[in-house]
This record gives C-alpha cells, structure tokens and sequence, in this order.
C-alpha cells in the first residue's frame, strides 16, 4: 500500500522574528534554522489587532476573523456589559475536518482554541476549554490512551500565572508544550494532519519578557529562551519522526514585544464625558456613551439602545456619536510619555470588512507606541492580572515549512496571513483551495 502524505503542523505561538533570527543565527536553534535554511520560509502578520483566537480560528476554518467573527476570547458585546466565552458553537463556518475539501483525511488536533466544546469527528481532538469539564478530548479515552504511553497533555487554563515563583511556574510552562509534542508524534501514524499548538513563548513573553533587557549576554538565562529551546525541540522531534511523505509546517499567528503600561482608554473617556461612573466607581451605563471592549481588541463600543441594557444612543446617531468618540480619542496622551497616545482610531468596517462586522468593537484603536497599550475590559483585565505582564503580541511573526511538498532554501517575500495555512494544507495534500477561502499556499511545490 502506498504511503499517504502527511503533515505535521506546529503553532509556536508568540515567536518574534527578531529572537528567532538572533538565536538562529547563533545556533541555538537548530530546529527553526532547519526549517528556515532547508525548505521554504517568510513573514506571517495577523490580521487587524493581533491576538490568538482570530488568528487560530482563521487556521482551522480557512476564513478571516472579519467572517468568522472571534476578535478576542470572549464576545465583544454583551447585553449584559459582560464578555461571554466564545466557543466553538459560535463558529460561522465548518472546522477543517468538517469541511468536504478535507473528506477522507484524519486530523489530529492538540491544543487549539476554538475546538471546545468537543464535537465527534473521525480522527482526535484534545480541546482548548476556557473552564473547568470532563469532556475535553475525542475519542473520549484520548488522554487516558496517551497517559499509557507516558503522555499527559495539560490545558492551558490548568496552569494559570497567579503571582506564583518563576521556579514553580517556568517548568510547568515548558512541561506542557514538551506533553503537547509528544501526544502529537504519537496520533501521526493515525492521521493525515496533525496541528499542534505550544504556548510557552506567548505565556513566558508576557510574564518575563523584561528579563531579555537584562542584555544580551544574559537571554539564554531569560524563561522566554527556555521557552524558544523547548519548542525547538518539539520541531526537531518532528523533523526526525518525519517520513519521506511528511512535512513539517511551522508557525505562529502572532509575535511579540516588550510592553511598558496599559492606559485605561475608559479614564480618558470619562475625562471626555463620554463615561460616567456611580459613586462606588462602577461605570454608569445609563448615562455612558461609549467604553473599552474586552481585552486584546484595542477595542472601543458605542453603547447602543437595544444592543445593550442600558444603551443610550439610538442606531440614527450611531456614526454621529462614533465619530465624536474617535476625535476625543485622538486627543488623547499617553501620561507616561507625554506624547499621542494613538496614531489612528479605524471603524471597524476599515479594519474587519465582511459578513461578522457587526461583532467587532465599533472602533479599533491604533497605538503610537506599542509599548503602551490600551487596558481593555477592566473586569477580564484585572481576571488576568494584565497589569503585571512585560510582553505582549505584535502582528509580525514567521512561518517556515520543509518536506517533500515544500520548495526547498524558498524565501517568500510576500507576508503571508493566518488563512494561508489551510490553503497550505490543501496543497500540500493535493486538493484544491476551498472556493471561497482568501488564502494562498505557502511555498509549496507546484
């Protein structure tokens, strides 16, 4: 029986180009270097602000988060005033193997959020969930035939940063992402694709990124190296374990960079008259005009009458009030520096044109230094003790493949996007790009 193409694709999530190219170039990664040097490399941007869940679930259902509709974790507006969890019964379009392009394909998928609740298909499935369940794998036995084998893959939420020493935390982190590689090696002779997702370089980036300005002769000590060491390793895991009908497939949705202060765009609306707040400091939302979305969107929502509880602006005075709030936004400054704080304030029809529009934040603000951020939903932000992080994402990042589907020393020079990865996968595979799908194959083989 002839062998069947497959492909393993790994998702380093939070690998900044600059690192890569610094700790390539003095061989400490020579599992990144492989990819880069031998098969096809370039550049990834996210699309609109960058954050995991619009680039991951562009990867597994091939469309832009302006028509699959997840800007962040959680739901951009609430009747409520309260993000709500988004999970994959909120998805507008088919995962990957649901897809009737993929037909006959297994995939194998580990750590991927947008994958939570579990749905049955034919293949595997360790989930993302953002809470505590049972049901977290297909097959159902998944983990418990893993930890046969020596394997305990962990979700991310089970190893949540609390303030807690870096010597308990750190190798939990990389424990983790090394779990994750091996569950993957062992379901690739069982399936087709195998997508995999590390998280230790974004978790290490935002908690300990301050500890690469210590300098350079000091960043192999930093937790961030530990992390990029222990994906590497995963990726020569892979190019080892791959057959002459394999090829490997690296990524990450978004980059990294350092990270000074959050500034609450909420205290600046407030000085504006756009928010009000009652006497205990809680937001008035009767008498409010517009607040921040929820985190990672550098998000801004009108408070519309019948899209939340209390809205207080009707639809007719919608792009009237938006556009008083992007100019009182534009004046803003950033107290830290002295200096605007915004270089642009975009509607977002500018910025995620398509059929989910209506589920971005109205307005998606653009920071002039992205060392300092806006806060977001103060709720979610104090959750995640966003105050305490040094890092956080930036849009450029990389993506580099090798195998026998792969153009080989190919330098791509064209950015590519999230979406261009199932498109990869298609071709890699022989079949075509779904009509319909914006995404290109990445230097792939005709």
């Amino acid at each position: 029986m002839t062998e069947r193409n497959r492909t393993i694709v790994i998702i380093t999530e939070g690998a900044a180009p600059a690192l890569l190219d610094r700790w390539c170039d003095q061989g400490l990664l020579p599992g990144y270097a492989r990819l880069r040097s031998e098969g096809a490399h370039g550049s990834l941007v996210a699309e609109g602000t960058p954050y995991e869940p619009p680039g991951l679930v562009s990867v597994l259902t091939g469309q832009r988060a302006a028509d699959h509709g997840y800007f962040s974790y959680w739901t951009c507006h609430d009747p409520e005033y309260s993000p709500q969890v988004l999970g994959s019964g909120d998805r507008r379009h088919p995962l990957l193997w649901q897809h009737e392009t993929f037909a006959g394909l297994r995939f194998a998928s580990i750590g991927l959020f947008g994958t939570h609740p579990i749905e049955p298909m034919d293949g595997s499935v360790i989930g993302y969930p953002m809470y505590a369940t049972l049901h977290a794998s297909h097959p159902r036995d998944l983990q418990r035939r893993l930890a046969k084998q020596g394997i305990r893959p962990v979700h991310d939420v089970s190893i949540f940063w609390t303030g807690q020493p870096r010597d308990e935390l750190l190798p939990r982190l990389l424990e983790a992402d090394r779990q994750r590689g091996r569950a993957a090696l062992a379901l690739l002779p069982e399936h087709d694709v195998v997508i995999v997702n590390l998280t230790s370089i974004d978790r290490t980036s935002h908690i300990y990124w301050q500890e690469l300005e210590h300098g350079p002769d000091r960043e192999q000590e930093s937790a961030v190296f530990a992390a990029y060491r222990t994906c590497d390793q995963v990726i020569q895991d892979a190019l080892a374990a791959a057959g002459d009908r394999t090829d490997v497939l690296a990524f990450s949705e978004i980059g990294f960079g350092p990270l000074r202060n959050y500034c609450s765009v909420n205290d600046d609306l407030e000085r504006a008259g756009l928010l009000a707040k009652t006497s205990d400091g809680r937001v008035d939302w009767a008498n409010t005009t517009a607040f921040e979305a929820v985190q990672g969107t550098h998000g801004i929502n009108i408070n519309l009458r019948d899209r939340y509880k209390a809205g207080r602006i009707a639809e007719a005075d919608y792009r009237r009030v938006r556009d008083e709030v992007r100019a009182a936004l534009l004046e803003t400054v950033n107290p830290r520096t002295g200096r605007p704080f915004l270089t642009g304030v975009l509607d977002r029809e500018e910025v995620y044109p398509g059929a989910a529009t209506a589920g971005a934040p109205d307005l998606v603000m653009e920071p002039a230094d992205w060392r300092y951020l806006p806060l977001g939903d103060p709720q979610w932000a104090a959750h995640v003790h966003r105050t305490w992080q040094s890092g956080w994402h930036r849009r450029e990042s990389f993506w580099a493949g090798l195998g026998p589907g792969f153009a080989s020393r190919h330098t791509d020079d064209r950015p590519a996007a999230p979406v261009d990865v199932p498109a990869t996968l298609a071709r890699l595979h022989g079949l075509p790009v779904p009509e319909g799908w914006p995404g290109r194959p990445l230097g792939t083989v005709d």
